[in-house]
């Protein structure tokens, strides 16, 4: 039986994507995100993500857009004052 994720956990799924799974270096992408959320049951857009990573920097957490070619989102956890 499969288990059902609400859909009010897919900011908590960006947050602990961008968290744990991005970096300066590797920064995620709206693409990438929105299939990881899918994968795991929960059908959603990029613009629901898009619009999950503008509430969680209006919240006041320091995650940052990377322009260009190999751009995305990345969490700078050296300006992280909400987990450490």
């Amino acid at each position: 039986m499969q288990k059902t994720i609400a859909k009010k956990t897919i900011i908590l799924y960006v947050l602990k994507l961008l968290y744990k799974g991005s970096s300066w270096e590797r920064p995620i992408t709206l693409a990438q995100m929105t299939n990881v959320v899918n994968s795991m049951g929960v059908e959603c857009h990029k613009r629901t993500i898009e619009r999950n990573i503008k509430y969680l920097i209006e919240f006041g957490l320091p995650i940052i857009h990377k322009k260009g070619n190999k751009g995305g989102y990345f969490y700078l956890k050296e300006k992280d004052n909400f987990f450490n």
